[in-house]
């Protein structure tokens, strides 16, 4: 949740962290089991003078090279291996990557393989992306999780936490618990703990189907902190708070569905809730202890999202919450804050596996509605790429858009939460929104970059000057990206981005301007956007001409 952070002041000793220093080797693996990621290279880049090995075995002297990555010696674990850009009869590929390796047990459908920049095979070939929850070329084949594109079969294999894949069988959907990065809404930055209520919450999901925001993907209205009021001394219990709630919690969940929406609730794994310890909400009770009966609680009420806070206590209690969960029977997304006030538990820099226990995680303290704020997010989330894939993503906090930064830094926000395929939960009042805020927050062409199904999270692969960034995410098709051109500084630059940067052959591409929603292209080798405004994005998508 979102507390204003100079006034929760508490002893660091109450904190148990549990967190470890930085480390080059983090988990990699899906609930259903998985290997070690290690990864170096130039700004993070796979396909930048680096060698990206994802479970299983790390390949000896791999090497990269212009066009996509390339390994040579690593064995592929029990589970079946994933070759991005193999050849196949009718074609063979360019910038492959061979003998590319999978965890023992596979990586399956929670799992995440991240497709180096480039290598893609030319037509006729196998796919050119193979990894869990993605989407192969056509005519492709993968094995394990996920969906499939047309006529690509999906075979063999048991996916890890998300299902199991069926022999022979072909898929259209995938059964991932949180795909691609959840789009919702949460209470907490507008209406804290005393604006939160029954009233308030219908307001919002009507609020969602009026603005356009459901038809642009949004689905989950979630209840922050102060929705609970004690619990039943016979019971144990949690007890929903009468005078915020008078028609209790089953009976708003069965209105938040009635608009073909999602609800979801808060707790952390304390005693108390965090407005419990900081400012004595006597109602606020967190879940230790009763996770069994708060996981049936939700699911009897019809759940489908938990926040899951972690004031104080232990990072062991997040285990026993997604255990509860799933023996209660209900998909509930689980997104968790690992910390309070710091060091942050991260794929990079923690002792429990994230990717395992959660959908999403919070990587660094809360946000604020200031450009400062959103910039300490993204250089956070940076480095924390490796965690990120279907049905596990990094969370750099919800979404001010519209809370009090201008339009030109709400658009830079939700742009770079877009690219780094972060959850869309936005905080702001859907129902008193400007026009502009709806603009930024229902453009579909910057939302399908968040929502690819590859799971790709975006990365700087270029610095062209003094506060200046080039960000490249792979997306889903032979050579494609989306590109953001990021001027963090304080007057109006040019900035370019190279092919050889982003991975795509040399030649002609098609560019679009996502957000003025026109082609702008095509380019050769390169292309710059002239006057790029301080403390704003130019959002492109670029493919490589045929």
């Amino acid at each position: 949740m979102n507390r204003t952070r100079s006034q929760l002041v508490f002893a660091a000793s109450v904190l148990v962290m549990g967190c470890s220093g930085s480390s080059s080797s983090v988990s990699n693996s899906a609930a259903g089991g998985g290997g070690v990621g290690t990864v170096a290279g130039t700004s993070g880049n796979p396909a930048n003078g680096g060698q990206a090995t994802f479970g299983g075995a790390k390949a000896t002297n791999a090497t990269t090279s212009t066009g996509g990555v390339v390994t040579t010696g690593g064995s592929p674990g029990t589970g079946g291996s994933l070759v991005l850009g193999g050849s196949a009869a009718g074609g063979t590929s360019s910038g492959s990557k061979s003998s590319a390796t999978s965890s023992t047990g596979g990586r399956g459908g929670a799992g995440t393989t991240i497709a180096p920049t480039g290598g893609t095979p030319v037509t006729g070939g196998a796919s050119s992306v193979a990894t869990s929850g993605g989407v192969t070329a056509t005519g492709g084949t993968r094995t394990g999780g996920g969906t499939t594109g047309s006529g690509g079969a999906r075979t063999g294999g048991t996916t890890g936490s998300g299902g199991t894949t069926g022999s022979g069988g072909t898929s259209s959907t995938s059964t991932i618990l949180a795909a691609t990065p959840p789009m919702g809404w949460n209470s907490w930055n507008k209406f804290a703990c005393d604006g939160l209520n029954e009233s308030v919450v219908k307001k919002m999901a009507d609020a969602f189907v009026t603005s356009g925001m459901k038809d642009a993907g949004y689905q989950y209205v979630n209840l922050d902190d102060c929705w609970m009021n004690g619990r039943d001394s016979a019971t144990g219990k949690i007890i929903v708070n009468a005078s915020k709630f008078p028609g209790g919690m089953k009976a708003l969940a069965d209105y938040v569905h009635g608009k073909g929406l999602k609800i979801g609730l808060y707790s952390t794994p304390n005693t108390k809730t965090c407005t419990g310890l900081y400012s004595g909400y006597t109602g606020g009770v967190g879940s230790i202890g009763h996770e069994t009966a708060d996981a049936q609680s939700y699911a009897d009420w019809g759940i489908d999202y938990l926040k899951y806070d972690k004031c104080q206590g232990q990072l062991s209690a997040f285990v026993v919450m997604r255990d509860a969960i799933k023996a209660a029977g209900r998909p509930i997304v689980l997104s968790i804050n690992p910390a309070d006030q710091g060091p942050f538990c991260t794929p990079t820099k923690c002792s429990i596996d994230l990717v395992k226990i959660a959908n999403l995680w919070r990587i660094e303290m809360d946000i604020s509605p200031n450009w400062a704020a959103v910039i300490r997010l993204i250089d956070a989330n940076k480095p924390e790429w490796i965690g990120a894939g279907p049905g596990h993503w990094n969370d750099p906090d919800m979404l001010e858009v519209g809370n009090g930064l201008n339009d030109t830094e709400g658009r830079a926000h939700f742009s770079m939460w877009a690219i780094m395929a972060s959850p869309l939960i936005t905080g702001n009042d859907l129902s008193t929104m400007s026009a502009t805020t709806k603009e930024i927050l229902t453009n579909k062409e910057v939302i399908a970059v968040n929502q690819d199904p590859l799971g790709y999270q975006g990365r700087v692969v270029a610095t062209p000057g003094s506060n200046l960034e080039v960000w490249s995410k792979n997306l889903t098709g032979t050579n494609t990206r989306a590109v953001a051109l990021f001027n963090r500084g304080t007057s109006a630059a040019s900035i370019t981005v190279k092919w050889t940067d982003i991975g795509i052959p040399a030649g002609s591409a098609t560019v679009r301007d996502l957000w003025a929603a026109k082609d702008v292209g095509p380019a050769t080798d390169s292309y710059t956007a002239t006057g790029v405004a301080s403390h704003s994005v130019v959002m492109l998508k670029i493919v490589s001409a045929p």
